[in-house]
Protein backbone atom coordinates (compact mmCIF):
# COMPACT_ATOMS: atom_id res chain seq x y z
CA UNK A 1 0.00 0.00 0.00
CA UNK A 2 1.16 3.80 -0.83
CA UNK A 3 -0.87 6.13 0.70
CA UNK A 4 1.26 9.15 0.08
CA UNK A 5 3.76 10.51 -2.31
CA UNK A 6 6.96 9.53 -2.95
CA UNK A 7 7.62 7.04 -0.23
CA UNK A 8 7.18 3.06 -0.20
CA UNK A 9 4.89 2.58 2.72
CA UNK A 10 5.93 -0.36 4.86
CA UNK A 11 4.04 0.17 8.05
CA UNK A 12 2.55 3.12 10.75
CA UNK A 13 4.07 3.02 14.27
CA UNK A 14 1.19 4.71 16.46
CA UNK A 15 3.34 5.71 19.50
CA UNK A 16 0.83 6.47 22.61
CA UNK A 17 2.34 8.33 26.09
CA UNK A 18 0.96 7.36 29.14
CA UNK A 19 1.58 8.65 32.63
CA UNK A 20 -0.68 6.81 35.71
CA UNK A 21 -4.35 7.35 34.33
CA UNK A 22 -4.99 3.76 33.31
CA UNK A 23 -8.90 4.46 32.71
CA UNK A 24 -8.36 7.25 30.15
CA UNK A 25 -5.73 4.85 28.58
CA UNK A 26 -8.01 2.29 28.56
CA UNK A 27 -10.48 4.12 26.16
CA UNK A 28 -7.81 5.61 24.29
CA UNK A 29 -6.09 1.93 23.30
CA UNK A 30 -10.32 0.76 23.24
CA UNK A 31 -10.67 3.94 20.22
CA UNK A 32 -7.27 2.62 18.42
CA UNK A 33 -8.63 -0.88 18.54
CA UNK A 34 -11.91 0.36 17.01
CA UNK A 35 -10.20 1.98 13.69
CA UNK A 36 -11.54 1.25 9.93
CA UNK A 37 -7.63 1.65 9.21
CA UNK A 38 -5.23 -0.42 12.20
CA UNK A 39 -1.93 0.73 12.54
CA UNK A 40 0.70 -1.92 12.42
CA UNK A 41 1.78 -1.75 15.89
CA UNK A 42 0.70 -0.13 18.64
CA UNK A 43 3.48 0.90 21.20
CA UNK A 44 2.52 1.93 24.55
CA UNK A 45 4.85 5.06 25.69
CA UNK A 46 4.83 4.96 29.65
CA UNK A 47 6.94 7.32 31.32
CA UNK A 48 7.21 5.53 34.78
CA UNK A 49 3.37 4.49 35.58
CA UNK A 50 2.74 2.23 38.48
CA UNK A 51 1.41 -1.01 38.24
CA UNK A 52 -1.89 -0.49 36.84
CA UNK A 53 -1.03 0.79 33.63
CA UNK A 54 0.60 -2.67 33.03
CA UNK A 55 -2.55 -4.21 33.82
CA UNK A 56 -4.61 -1.72 31.89
CA UNK A 57 -2.08 -2.64 28.79
CA UNK A 58 -2.57 -6.39 29.11
CA UNK A 59 -6.05 -6.20 29.91
CA UNK A 60 -7.38 -4.45 26.42
CA UNK A 61 -4.53 -5.65 23.67
CA UNK A 62 -3.52 -8.91 25.49
CA UNK A 63 -6.83 -10.30 23.59
CA UNK A 64 -6.27 -8.37 20.61
CA UNK A 65 -4.61 -9.54 17.43
CA UNK A 66 -2.48 -6.68 16.65
CA UNK A 67 1.23 -6.01 17.13
CA UNK A 68 2.00 -4.42 20.48
CA UNK A 69 4.24 -3.36 23.43
CA UNK A 70 4.83 -1.16 26.17
CA UNK A 71 7.49 0.35 26.55
CA UNK A 72 8.58 1.66 30.06
CA UNK A 73 11.32 3.50 31.86
CA UNK A 74 11.54 4.91 35.34
CA UNK A 75 9.68 7.52 36.85
CA UNK A 76 12.54 10.00 37.55
CA UNK A 77 10.46 13.05 36.72
CA UNK A 78 8.66 14.04 33.29
CA UNK A 79 10.83 12.61 30.56
CA UNK A 80 8.21 13.07 27.52
CA UNK A 81 10.73 13.51 25.29
CA UNK A 82 12.90 10.34 26.12
CA UNK A 83 9.94 8.04 26.34
CA UNK A 84 8.86 8.65 22.97
CA UNK A 85 12.50 8.39 21.52
CA UNK A 86 12.33 4.95 23.58
CA UNK A 87 9.02 3.86 21.95
CA UNK A 88 10.66 4.52 18.33
CA UNK A 89 13.93 2.75 19.19
CA UNK A 90 11.36 -0.89 19.06
CA UNK A 91 9.26 0.52 16.13
CA UNK A 92 9.63 -0.96 13.23
CA UNK A 93 7.05 1.10 11.11
CA UNK A 94 8.56 3.94 8.26
CA UNK A 95 5.56 6.26 9.61
CA UNK A 96 5.35 7.22 13.04
CA UNK A 97 2.21 8.39 14.49
CA UNK A 98 2.10 9.88 18.12
CA UNK A 99 -0.72 10.22 20.46
CA UNK A 100 -1.00 10.95 24.20
CA UNK A 101 -3.38 8.86 26.75
CA UNK A 102 -6.18 11.60 27.27
CA UNK A 103 -7.85 11.40 24.12
CA UNK A 104 -10.15 9.06 22.43
CA UNK A 105 -9.92 8.91 18.50
CA UNK A 106 -12.52 8.92 16.15
CA UNK A 107 -12.82 5.40 14.01
CA UNK A 108 -11.03 6.97 10.69
CA UNK A 109 -7.93 8.75 12.29
CA UNK A 110 -5.76 5.98 11.39
CA UNK A 111 -6.57 6.45 8.16
CA UNK A 112 -6.73 10.09 7.95
CA UNK A 113 -3.41 10.16 8.70
CA UNK A 114 -2.06 7.64 6.34
CA UNK A 115 -4.07 9.19 3.50
CA UNK A 116 -2.86 12.71 4.21
CA UNK A 117 1.24 11.86 4.22
CA UNK A 118 3.11 13.71 1.99
CA UNK A 119 7.38 13.90 1.41
CA UNK A 120 9.11 16.24 3.26
CA UNK A 121 5.93 16.85 5.11
CA UNK A 122 4.56 16.29 8.80
CA UNK A 123 0.77 16.14 9.77
CA UNK A 124 -0.37 17.89 12.53
CA UNK A 125 -4.27 17.18 13.71
CA UNK A 126 -6.80 19.11 15.73
CA UNK A 127 -8.58 17.94 18.49
CA UNK A 128 -12.19 19.03 20.46
CA UNK A 129 -12.39 19.13 24.30
CA UNK A 130 -15.01 17.16 25.97
CA UNK A 131 -16.59 18.00 29.13
CA UNK A 132 -16.85 16.44 31.99
CA UNK A 133 -19.86 14.21 32.06
CA UNK A 134 -19.60 12.96 28.71
CA UNK A 135 -15.92 12.45 29.89
CA UNK A 136 -17.29 10.33 33.14
CA UNK A 137 -19.56 8.23 30.88
CA UNK A 138 -16.24 7.15 28.87
CA UNK A 139 -14.39 6.12 31.36
CA UNK A 140 -16.98 4.34 32.94
CA UNK A 141 -17.89 2.98 29.53
CA UNK A 142 -14.82 2.27 27.64
CA UNK A 143 -16.28 1.99 24.42
CA UNK A 144 -16.41 4.57 21.26
CA UNK A 145 -19.16 7.36 21.56
CA UNK A 146 -18.87 10.26 18.61
CA UNK A 147 -20.25 13.25 20.87
CA UNK A 148 -22.58 15.44 18.93
CA UNK A 149 -21.52 19.12 17.71
CA UNK A 150 -23.99 20.28 19.33
CA UNK A 151 -23.05 19.06 22.88
CA UNK A 152 -23.73 21.07 25.90
CA UNK A 153 -19.85 22.14 27.48
CA UNK A 154 -18.17 20.68 24.33
CA UNK A 155 -15.08 22.73 23.10
CA UNK A 156 -13.72 23.68 19.50
CA UNK A 157 -16.48 22.23 18.19
CA UNK A 158 -15.61 22.49 14.92
CA UNK A 159 -13.21 19.72 15.43
CA UNK A 160 -15.74 17.18 15.99
CA UNK A 161 -16.93 17.24 12.08
CA UNK A 162 -15.23 15.07 9.59
CA UNK A 163 -15.60 16.85 5.99
CA UNK A 164 -13.96 15.37 3.13
CA UNK A 165 -14.37 17.84 0.99
CA UNK A 166 -13.56 20.81 3.27
CA UNK A 167 -10.35 18.54 4.16
CA UNK A 168 -9.49 18.51 0.90
CA UNK A 169 -9.79 22.55 0.50
CA UNK A 170 -7.96 23.50 3.75
CA UNK A 171 -5.67 20.80 4.66
CA UNK A 172 -2.63 22.15 2.33
CA UNK A 173 1.33 22.13 3.15
CA UNK A 174 2.28 25.05 4.92
CA UNK A 175 5.73 26.68 5.92
CA UNK A 176 6.73 27.47 9.82
CA UNK A 177 3.93 27.77 12.11
CA UNK A 178 4.69 28.64 15.74
CA UNK A 179 1.46 27.27 17.02
CA UNK A 180 1.96 23.10 17.41
CA UNK A 181 0.66 20.71 19.45
CA UNK A 182 2.02 17.31 19.07
CA UNK A 183 -1.00 15.05 20.79
CA UNK A 184 -1.95 14.55 17.00
CA UNK A 185 1.25 14.46 14.86
CA UNK A 186 2.66 12.23 12.48
CA UNK A 187 5.85 11.78 10.18
CA UNK A 188 7.77 9.86 8.35
CA UNK A 189 10.20 7.84 10.26
CA UNK A 190 13.38 9.34 8.05
CA UNK A 191 12.20 12.88 8.50
CA UNK A 192 12.18 11.97 12.71
CA UNK A 193 15.99 11.13 12.11
CA UNK A 194 16.99 13.50 10.23
CA UNK A 195 16.17 15.54 13.26
CA UNK A 196 17.57 13.28 15.94
CA UNK A 197 14.10 12.93 17.39
CA UNK A 198 13.14 14.40 20.39
CA UNK A 199 15.35 16.49 22.48
CA UNK A 200 15.46 15.08 26.29
CA UNK A 201 16.74 18.68 27.04
CA UNK A 202 12.78 19.44 27.17
CA UNK A 203 12.37 16.63 30.10
CA UNK A 204 12.16 17.44 33.66
CA UNK A 205 9.27 20.36 33.11
CA UNK A 206 5.81 20.32 31.28
CA UNK A 207 5.97 20.69 27.29
CA UNK A 208 7.49 22.12 24.61
CA UNK A 209 9.39 19.14 23.37
CA UNK A 210 6.76 18.86 20.44
CA UNK A 211 6.90 22.69 19.20
CA UNK A 212 10.82 22.11 19.63
CA UNK A 213 10.72 18.95 17.25
CA UNK A 214 8.18 20.57 14.57
CA UNK A 215 10.77 23.65 14.82
CA UNK A 216 14.09 21.61 13.95
CA UNK A 217 11.70 20.25 10.99
CA UNK A 218 10.53 23.44 10.02
CA UNK A 219 14.51 24.86 9.75
CA UNK A 220 15.34 21.15 8.02
CA UNK A 221 13.22 22.17 4.81
CA UNK A 222 10.15 20.15 6.14
CA UNK A 223 6.54 21.62 6.00
CA UNK A 224 3.58 20.97 7.50
CA UNK A 225 0.14 19.51 6.63
CA UNK A 226 -2.97 21.34 9.07
CA UNK A 227 -5.58 18.62 9.03
CA UNK A 228 -8.60 20.37 9.41
CA UNK A 229 -12.21 17.91 9.60
CA UNK A 230 -10.61 14.92 9.32
CA UNK A 231 -8.18 12.91 11.91
CA UNK A 232 -10.84 13.85 14.79
CA UNK A 233 -9.85 13.70 18.12
CA UNK A 234 -11.59 13.85 21.14
CA UNK A 235 -9.53 15.26 24.72
CA UNK A 236 -11.05 14.13 27.81
CA UNK A 237 -11.89 16.48 30.74
CA UNK A 238 -8.97 16.59 33.43
CA UNK A 239 -8.28 19.36 35.33
CA UNK A 240 -5.33 21.65 34.10
CA UNK A 241 -2.92 24.30 35.72
CA UNK A 242 -1.81 26.96 33.51
CA UNK A 243 1.89 27.73 34.09
CA UNK A 244 1.81 31.32 34.46
CA UNK A 245 5.20 33.48 32.62
CA UNK A 246 7.80 31.85 30.78
CA UNK A 247 9.88 28.99 32.03
CA UNK A 248 13.11 27.31 31.12
CA UNK A 249 11.87 25.54 28.35
CA UNK A 250 10.39 28.68 26.70
CA UNK A 251 13.61 29.79 26.98
CA UNK A 252 15.40 26.80 24.90
CA UNK A 253 12.62 27.24 22.51
CA UNK A 254 13.16 30.69 22.05
CA UNK A 255 17.12 29.74 21.32
CA UNK A 256 15.83 27.05 19.02
CA UNK A 257 14.00 29.95 16.43
CA UNK A 258 17.00 32.13 17.03
CA UNK A 259 20.00 29.40 16.30
CA UNK A 260 17.24 27.84 13.48
CA UNK A 261 18.47 24.60 15.18
CA UNK A 262 18.13 21.26 12.68
CA UNK A 263 19.51 18.58 15.55
CA UNK A 264 18.60 17.66 19.27
CA UNK A 265 20.90 18.65 21.57
CA UNK A 266 20.38 15.47 22.96
CA UNK A 267 18.38 13.48 20.78
CA UNK A 268 17.57 10.02 19.50
CA UNK A 269 21.47 9.31 18.83
CA UNK A 270 22.18 9.57 22.13
CA UNK A 271 19.39 7.75 23.82
CA UNK A 272 20.72 5.55 26.78
CA UNK A 273 20.18 2.23 27.65
CA UNK A 274 17.90 2.90 30.20
CA UNK A 275 14.21 1.12 30.17
CA UNK A 276 12.76 -0.93 27.27
CA UNK A 277 10.04 -3.42 26.72
CA UNK A 278 8.24 -4.37 29.62
CA UNK A 279 5.05 -6.71 27.91
CA UNK A 280 4.48 -7.27 24.55
CA UNK A 281 2.39 -9.20 21.70
CA UNK A 282 4.09 -12.35 21.46
CA UNK A 283 6.95 -12.33 18.91
CA UNK A 284 7.02 -9.09 18.89
CA UNK A 285 11.05 -8.79 19.69
CA UNK A 286 11.78 -11.89 17.63
CA UNK A 287 9.85 -10.38 14.63
CA UNK A 288 12.39 -7.35 14.99
CA UNK A 289 15.27 -9.25 14.97
CA UNK A 290 16.17 -8.17 18.29
CA UNK A 291 15.95 -11.60 20.43
CA UNK A 292 17.55 -14.61 18.75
Amino acid sequence: MDGGKGNPFKGISLILTTFNWPDALEVTLHSILNQSRSPDEILVADDGSEAMTAHAVKRVLGPSTIRWAHVRHGDQGIRQARIKNLAVRYARGSYLLFIDHDVMLHPRFVDDHVHNREKDTFLQGKRSFLPEGFTKRLLMDKKYQAPSPFLQGLGNRKNTIRNPLLKQILSRRKGFQTSIRGCNLSMHRDDFLRVDGYDETFDLLWGREDSDICFRLFHSGVKVKNLWFCALQYHLFHEVIKKKGKDRLDEELEKNLGEGRKKALKGFSMLSSEGGIVASSPGFETERGMVS
